[in-house]
């Protein structure tokens, strides 16, 4: 029997949704006799998503702090540290995730004769700087192939890398484990860092102006600079007793089927782990019509609404509909049950497979 050996590289494991992705593709492929999978982490940080055990995590042994010369001794060790360890696994082919540090794997690999794959998990339109915008423009062309997360992406990644291997693959769908909720509670629920990108700021003064919802009550999870900020606007709000802020948790498929509504005001993503998450755990949604990712889950009017971006009027009136509504939320979260089927982790990991194996 073959054996194939396939490097991931990503920062780290700590929460976000590159990290949860990996840790699925990895999770989901080392389930094959046929597979070896490695893991290879550029920075120490603590692990949020575990791997099975036959997944093989390699992690450098340095550290940098936020001095710019550490910072500038460590990219040139990190360099080093991926090119000896790619040279010593010999993989079949090597997949790196998140946009910078793509640059820095592809200049590693320079020379090495190895299939390499890279993927960006963000809004490709995003500037990445001067300097990693030109790297991305001359090393992407180079690249075996390059993961996009959306069409839309995948439209935009070979406008910027005239690279001709792009195919869009949306992320894969965890399985959703069932907690011992009896009854749903009055709670909109997001889920994000609490940082720009997310738009809290503005989802806050969204469920301000909802009428008649005093006996509703906004659950944000997430952590990020932003939280402090967040807190004191809900505490000038008067909301003290309605919003309340929660650190990731890992059984997080308890707070989604405590809830009734989701809310998404991202103001631009890749693809949305959290939406999509919410959706399969049979939430009715309202979310932002951001690039990229929300309207390829969203059918609007049949599984959740859109939002044109940053129109916080129709936000308002789409929440308070739902919130008055309840067969109109039980319909939106029946039909949005229906992503665990199109997006499922068996599935979405035999396409990546199959693309940078082929």
């Amino acid at each position: 029997m073959v054996v194939n050996v396939v490097c991931l590289i990503i920062p780290s494991l700590r929460h976000g949704g590159a990290e949860r992705v990996i840790s699925i593709l990895a999770n989901e492929w080392s389930r094959r006799p046929n597979l070896k999978v490695f893991i290879i982490l550029l920075t120490k940080q603590e692990h949020f998503y575990s791997v099975n055990d036959n997944v093989t995590i390699i992690e450098p042994q340095e550290e940098y702090t936020s001095n710019l010369i550490s910072k500038f001794y460590y990219s040139i060790w990190i360099l080093k540290f991926i090119r000896r360890t790619i040279r010593e696994l010999k993989p079949d082919a090597v997949l790196s995730f998140c946009e910078r540090y793509n640059n820095i794997v592809l200049l590693s690999l320079l020379g090495i004769n190895v299939k390499r794959f890279v993927s960006d998990r963000n809004n490709p339109k995003n500037t990445l700087g001067l300097v990693h915008e030109n790297l991305r423009k001359r090393l992407y062309k180079g690249a075996d192939g390059i993961i996009a997360q959306t069409t839309t992406a995948k439209d935009i990644l070979y406008i910027k890398t005239k690279n001709p291997n792009i195919k869009a693959i949306p992320n894969p769908l965890r399985n959703v484990e069932e907690h011992d909720v009896t009854k749903r509670e009055n709670i909109i629920l997001t889920v994000g860092r609490n940082v720009e990108q997310k738009n809290q700021r503005e989802l806050i003064e969204i469920f301000s102006r909802l009428e008649d919802a005093e006996h509703w009550k906004l659950e944000i999870i997430g952590v990020g600079d932003l939280r402090h900020e967040l807190e004191n606007l809900v505490e000038m709000k008067g909301l003290s007793n309605r919003v309340s802020f929660l650190d990731f948790q890992k059984n997080i498929d308890f707070y989604f089927q405590r809830a009734k509504i989701f809310v998404f005001t991202s103001l631009y993503e890749g693809f949305p782990n959290a939406l999509i998450e919410a959706m399969a755990n049979g939430l009715p949604t309202v979310s932002y019509d951001c690039p990229t990712g929300p309207s390829e889950l969203i059918v609007d009017g049949k599984n959740g609404d859109l939002v044109e971006l940053n129109n916080t009027d129709l936000f308002v009136r789409k929440l308070q509909f739902l919130i008055n509504d309840d067969m109109l939320r039980n319909s939106y979260g029946e039909e949005a049950k229906n992503v665990k089927t199109k997006y499922s982790s068996q599935q979405i990991s035999q396409e990546y497979l199959n693309f940078i194996l082929k």
